[in-house]
């Protein structure tokens, strides 16, 4: 049996999780990340409840409390771009393709340990971002964040993170990916809807990544561009998070380090 046959996807994995949590930008990012929804979450409330006759209902609340998560699925995504990037620039890809010559379990256990690690980080968050929300309430007022709007809202920036990992095993090179996936998740949203028509602008954008990632803790829109529902939505958003990485895997695959 060969070396590469002994080579079990745990032991990658553990390998991947030993390298990701040993690296202090790793506790340096999800503790930004973390602060940023809880203080934008407490900025934006304390903002909003200032005004007398502010709408007070769980759509209103919810999308105040979380609208910084937009900027933290920036920051997971360019986190997920530099998990495997990172390996390129410094070189260290090759000794890990050299252990792992298969390659394509490498990716898929940075995606695991990616997950393991910025699920409970963003939950958290998003946790204490719904406490913080509910307790800036006008005095006498009461509103409830839906669990599963707590659930999307901290799944969104981790599943829009694996895109960035999958860009980034596309593209190799940090500044170009971090473009590649601002352009595909920010400004290529922006630019269909005004350049479709009408007829066909809201049925595409809603299917693009970051409206997707967004609908899975919409409350009750009311927005003027059609959200999906959380359902269709998920299953937009692993689509869109397969495919990126079933690409990203075949160009590991085929190309040299």
């Amino acid at each position: 049996m060969t070396a590469a046959h002994r080579i079990t996807f745990a032991r990658v994995a553990r390998a991947e999780w030993g390298k990701l949590i040993t690296l202090r930008s790793t506790w340096a990012t999800l503790a930004t990340a973390a602060l940023i929804t809880v203080g934008l979450a407490v900025a934006i409330n304390v903002n909003v409840y200032r005004t007398a006759g502010a709408e007070v209902s769980p759509r209103a609340l919810t999308a105040q409390t979380f609208l910084g998560v937009d900027v933290t699925s920036l920051i997971l995504g360019v986190f997920g771009i530099l998990m495997i990037t990172g390996e390129y620039g410094s070189g260290l890809i090759r000794a890990t393709f050299t252990a792992v010559p298969r390659r394509t379990p490498v990716l898929l256990a940075k995606a695991v340990v990616l997950v393991a690690a910025g699920f409970p980080a963003t939950l958290a968050a998003c946790a204490a971002a719904t406490l913080a929300g509910r307790a800036l309430l006008p005095a006498g007022q009461h509103a409830d964040i839906p669990i599963r709007a707590v659930l999307g809202a901290a799944a969104a920036p981790v599943v829009l993170a694996l895109i960035g990992l999958g860009i980034g095993a596309l593209v190799r090179h940090t500044a170009a990916a971090i473009t590649a996936y601002v352009l595909a998740l920010l400004v290529l949203p922006a630019i269909l809807q005004p350049a479709l028509p009408d007829h066909l602008a809201d049925d595409v954008v809603r299917y693009v990544p970051v409206a997707a990632a967004q609908a899975l803790y919409a409350v009750d829109t009311g927005n003027p561009f059609r959200m999906l529902a959380p359902g269709p939505a998920l299953l937009t958003v692993t689509v869109w998070t397969v495919l990126v990485l079933a690409a990203g895997g075949a160009m590991l695959w085929r190309r040299d380090p």
